[in-house]
């Protein structure tokens, strides 16, 4: 699904998350903590394919610390609302300093090795069957499809996917003084108005759920 010139703007994005249980507002201005854990954004660490690989064919044969790259934490800047999380990554690979801050310098995320596989998945599988292998441990190795489709369509080729992004939403403040905290909940219905069980995957490898939620925005 990619050729080389999409690997010149090609990155992994790694975000990071909080997550534990809210305290609940009921009534009577009682705080009441909810078993539910959610997530809250935290910041992301980024690294560019081209240039990681650039890196691993130049340290060929060469066994060195060169070999390994280790990602920086970013996260917004301290004025900054969360609710900028989601063009962080942007922010970050644009080198637009003012929106974000770089997390603790002593925390960091590595990454030893990406390796790139040319040519039609089935023949990449047969040619590396020890990578394909199935798992001892779940996920094992996952193959995620591109978003969209290839320059060139296989009359075989099936694609049942549904992809829903959420760009805005805007809520009345009401008597609050700051803007609500948001939490996005989707789920699949019938004509019916029931529930269609397990329907959503949240992300690629993860069991299905009935329910998604997103992370909380405060």
């Amino acid at each position: 699904d990619i050729c080389r010139e999409d690997l010149a703007n090609l990155y992994i994005i790694i975000r990071y998350y909080r997550r534990g249980p809210v305290k609940l507002e009921s009534s009577g201005n009682k705080a009441g903590a909810n078993s539910v854990e959610y997530l809250r954004p935290l910041g992301l660490s980024y690294i560019s394919i081209k240039t990681h690989m650039d890196t691993m064919e130049a340290n060929v044969g060469v066994r060195s610390d060169n070999n390994i790259n280790r990602l920086d934490i970013y996260t917004l800047s301290k004025d900054k609302s969360e609710n900028n999380f989601s063009e962080l990554h942007k922010k970050v690979i644009m080198g637009e300093k003012a929106q974000f801050q770089q997390l603790d310098r002593t925390q960091g995320l590595y990454i030893s090795n990406i390796k790139v596989f040319p040519g039609p998945l089935e023949i990449v599988k047969q040619q590396n069957p020890h990578i394909f292998k199935k798992p001892t441990v779940a996920p094992g190795n996952m193959i995620t499809r591109k978003l969209g489709f290839p320059a060139v369509i296989n009359p075989t080729d099936q694609r049942n996917d549904l992809y829903i992004t959420l760009r805005e939403a805007k809520f009345s403040k009401g008597s609050k003084k700051a803007e609500r905290n948001l939490l996005v909940q989707v789920s699949v219905r019938d004509a019916k108005g029931n529930e269609v069980k397990g329907a959503i995957f949240s992300w690629h490898g993860r069991a299905t759920v009935d329910t998604y939620r997103s992370s909380v925005i405060y």
